[in-house]
């Protein structure tokens, strides 16, 4: 007979030794998972992935996690009819699978408007704001990807955000799809996003509006 099916978040992740913890969903402590009890051959976990598992005590007593797969990851039919949860299994969004033509157009849309600022204003700090931002996000991104790896004290999220903010959101976008960081966290990728949003919308009145703002208010 079958176990509980639970729902958690990929918490932590050692890819050199094949093992990691998950934080559940429901809250209470981290459970154990080995790459052994997952039903995927050629997907390696990565932090933040959300996954389905059951779990079970192993012969010293400790509770850890098996019979688990990652949200999102194609599995085979048959385990997908045997696993039978007991709620339906929530879709990927479609944002996290943004292939790598959209990502390179959305991530330009910035550099071009700041290129027909250089041409329209002579104005070569936009340009240069978003390219050294972009770098400086891309190596933060880097950073706290290997501190995840070494389960080491994280860079926070705000930090990020920051960041993103100022104008290095394309280096962020590049390096999410590359390095397959923080792209699959809900709560993250929901602030990220209006980030972008917010840049691109500002953008078009620049772009668009502001020449007919100045004459507006012209005397």
């Amino acid at each position: 007979m079958l176990t509980q099916l639970y729902e958690g978040i990929i918490k932590s992740w050692k890819e050199d030794k094949g093992f990691g913890f998950i934080q559940p969903n429901g809250g209470g402590k981290d459970v154990f998972i080995h790459i052994r009890d997952l039903k995927h051959k050629n997907y390696r976990p990565q932090q933040g992935d959300g996954i389905c598992y059951r779990v079970i005590q192993d012969q010293n007593g400790k509770t850890r996690a098996y019979d688990a797969f990652i949200k999102g990851i194609e599995i085979s039919h048959f385990t997908k009819k045997n696993l039978r949860p007991n709620k339906p299994l929530q879709k990927s969004n479609p944002q996290y699978q943004l292939g790598i033509l959209p990502i390179f157009v959305i991530a330009t849309i910035p550099f071009a408007c700041s290129i027909f600022i250089i041409f329209r204003d002579r104005n070569l700090f936009p340009f240069f704001s978003y390219v050294l931002l972009s770098l400086s996000i891309f190596l933060i991104y880097a950073i706290d990807k290997t501190k995840a790896h070494k389960n080491k004290w994280r860079i926070p999220e705000n930090t990020l955000h920051f960041f993103e903010l100022l104008g290095g959101w394309p280096g962020a976008l590049i390096a999410q799809r590359i390095m397959r960081h923080k792209n699959k966290k809900p709560s993250f990728q929901k602030v990220f996003w209006i980030i972008v949003t917010t840049h691109i919308t500002a953008w078009i009145g620049v772009i668009f509006f502001a020449n007919n703002l100045k004459h507006l208010f012209k005397p």
